[in-house]
Formats: structure tokens, sequence, C-alpha cells
């Protein structure tokens, strides 16, 4: 047999190794991750001191059970006690609730453990509005609080303007939408909105606040939809993520204009923004309008929320 042929079936021979070799990995790779497809959720641990920037030395982990996501909070210490008294550095982010959530015994403890998951993303999703508002505020004073044109400002502010739907020209007007919504609301609504914890816009979409889309391809169809309505409950990748638009509708619809315009005021008068003190202006939040807000106040006093309110980081 002539050399070059030789030579040439060995070529060939070993690009059949290497091809086949890879093939054996994707299989081997996806028959791993069969499971993890099927019920794992993924968990990264943030430093309470940075907070708001996801370290590019974060490790990202999985669990599948409740059982697993409580031995993970009491590893880490973080609980409400703990989180309340400044006692723990570690922030849990947990991307869903596992799915035998609901199978979890007695309610008191799947409540405790929704707080628990939903805590740290409500306290991690305001500090970054605190930044934004931060960053105007520290612009403006450099500025000596004179007022620009749109069309002067630096990048930066057009982003954030954007950021928060905002088209004017007014640093203030902007400013009041760039700030936080108390936990004790955030809380209380999460809880409303997805029976805590236990709907299923939540189960199937990470749905925490009941938001509407009228896009298939991003919502959930409720079953009792009445006849010639067409929205769906809007779908997310994660919790944050479902938190972040829940604040975003808060702080930009006009449906929620007094409930900003009374939240200035108090910024302006150095007072605390309190759940007890906003929770009124979220009557349009449902079709329900002042019985949602007495069940809003209700579930903030009987629950105690009201000392998230004073969590270090977002005090005033």
């Amino acid at each position: 047999m002539p050399k070059q042929l030789i030579f040439k079936n060995i070529f060939f021979l070993l690009i059949g190794l290497f091809i086949l070799n890879i093939l054996i990995g994707l299989y081997l790779s996806v028959k791993g991750n069969k499971s993890f497809n099927a019920s794992s959720i993924n968990y990264v641990i943030q430093d309470k001191e940075m907070a708001t920037k996801l370290s590019d030395r974060s490790t990202i982990d999985y669990i599948s059970e409740a059982k697993e996501m409580i031995n993970i909070f009491e590893k880490y210490n973080f609980s409400i006690d703990s989180f309340i008294k400044d006692q723990s550095s570690n922030l849990i982010i947990f991307s869903s609730l596992p799915k035998d959530f609901m199978e979890i015994q007695p309610v008191n403890e799947r409540k405790d453990l929704f707080i628990n998951t939903l805590l740290p993303i409500a306290f991690i999703e305001n500090l970054k509005i605190l930044d934004d508002r931060k960053k105007i505020l520290d612009w403006w004073d450099q500025s000596n609080g004179e007022t620009y044109l749109r069309e002067f400002w630096p990048n930066w502010l057009f982003n954030l303007s954007d950021k928060y739907n905002y088209e004017g020209s007014n640093v203030g007007e902007l400013l009041m939408r760039v700030d936080i919504v108390p936990l004790s609301i955030t809380l209380a609504q999460a809880a409303i909105e997805s029976g805590w914890g236990t709907s299923r816009y939540l189960r199937e979409g990470n749905a925490l606040y009941g938001q509407y889309t009228y896009d298939k391809e991003t919502g959930i169809q409720p079953r009792d939809r009445d006849k010639g309505k067409k929205f769906f409950v809007k779908k997310f990748l994660n919790l944050s993520e479902s938190t972040q638009s829940y604040l975003k509708n808060i702080n930009t619809h006009n449906a929620y204009r007094k409930l900003r315009q009374e939240r200035g005021k108090l910024r302006m008068n150095g007072e605390s923004l309190t759940g007890l003190s906003l929770a009124k202006y979220l009557e349009n939040y449902s079709e329900r309008k002042g019985e949602y807000v007495k069940d809003l106040i209700q579930i903030i006093r009987t629950n105690n929320f009201m000392k998230f309110d004073r969590a270090e980081g977002l005090i005033n």
C-alpha cells in the first residue's frame, strides 16, 4: 500500500476518533444534567458589603429540595432575626422556589422560608435603586443644583432616565422615580399576589407580583380568565428579575404617581419611608381597590413587616 494512502487513512482515523470523543462528551454532559434541568435551582452567596455587585468569583451552586434550601440558610447564618440585627454578612440569592415548597409543614415554617428567600432579593434590588439615586444626587450636588436642559445631560444620566421611563429634563422629577419601595410593602404584596409562594404563576414562571402582559410568549394564561380578555400573567427567568420588574412598575407607572409624590414629600421632610405610610396609595394595584389596601396593611401589621423598613442600608 502506498505511503500516501496509509497516511491518509491514519489522518481520517484520527479525525473520526476526535469527533467521536466530542460526541461522547456531549452525551455524558446532557445525561449528567438531565435531572438538573428538571428540578434544580441555583443560588449565589453575596457579601452584604458588596450586595449590588455580583463578583466574578461568586460561585453558583444548585439545590433541588426545600430541605436543602433550609440547610443553606442555616449554614450561612441567614434568618429574619440575623438580617434585622445585621448579624449576617451573607445574602443568599435563590433563582426560584423548590418544587416541593408546598409540601413544607407546618405552614408557618413555609412562610418563614418564603420570607427568607425573598428578603435578600428585595433588599439587593432596592440597594441598586439607591445606588442610581446617589449617583444622580452626587452629580446634581456637584452642579450646584443648577437646572440643565436634557441635551446637556451626561450619557449615563440619559441611560438612567431611560431605565426609569422618564423623558423630561427635571432632575427632581427623575429622582421621584428613583427611590426604594419599603421592604414591608414589597414582602406583603408578594405574599398576597403569590399566596405566600403557592400560586401556579410563581411555580411555573417565578411570578411573584401578578404583573400582566399581553404577549402570550412571555406570559401564563389564567385558567379563570373572562371570555374576551386577552391578558396573561407575566413570567420571569428568576425571582430577582420578577422583583426588578415589580419595583420598576411602582416607580414608573402612572397608576402609582401619588405614591411617588408622597414618598418624595417624606424625603423632603427627612422622614422615614415606611410601608404603613405608603400602602394606601396602592389601591390601583388591584380591582379590589380599598379592600386590597386593607389586606395589604393587615399583612404588614399582622406579620410585623414594619421591622424590615429599618434595615441597615435602606434607612434614610
